[in-house]
């Protein structure tokens, strides 16, 4: 499969998820809809460039209840001089190259990212 046909599916697939609402929580295994956006780049996430062959780079932000589900599993929250805000009622927490963040205002939101060229990760959101 060409790059042009996995960023279309993986586009389509976003596309289709980015307005769904939260669904109540459920044991049975069953997919469930998540909430988010992604954008498309290339070079570094600081200063994004149109996407081209060989440098095509995807960020993916989640919110609702996954975000909700990822920030309680990756725990503990991140030092609060390390973490990219000090704001009293921001909490972070890291693992590897996802990011999730709280706020009473906002709720939980997780930031990640892919390397379309490696598939390898890559983080989704800078400070």
């Amino acid at each position: 499969m060409n790059l042009r046909m996995a960023c279309f599916f993986i586009a389509a697939f976003f596309i289709s998820f980015a307005t769904a609402t939260d669904m109540p929580p459920t044991a049975t295994g069953e997919p469930k809809l998540i909430r988010g956006h992604y954008q498309m780049y290339g070079g570094d996430f600081a200063e994004m460039l149109p996407p081209a062959r060989g440098d095509t780079k995807l960020a993916i932000t989640l919110k609702g209840s996954l975000a909700k589900e990822l920030f309680a599993q990756i725990g503990p929250n991140v030092k609060r001089i390390d973490a990219c805000s000090s704001d009293a009622d921001y909490k972070e927490r890291r693992r590897g190259d996802l990011s999730c963040i709280y706020t009473k205002k906002d709720g939980h939101t997780c930031y990640f990212g892919l390397d379309l060229n490696t598939g390898k990760s890559t983080n989704g959101a800078i400070c």
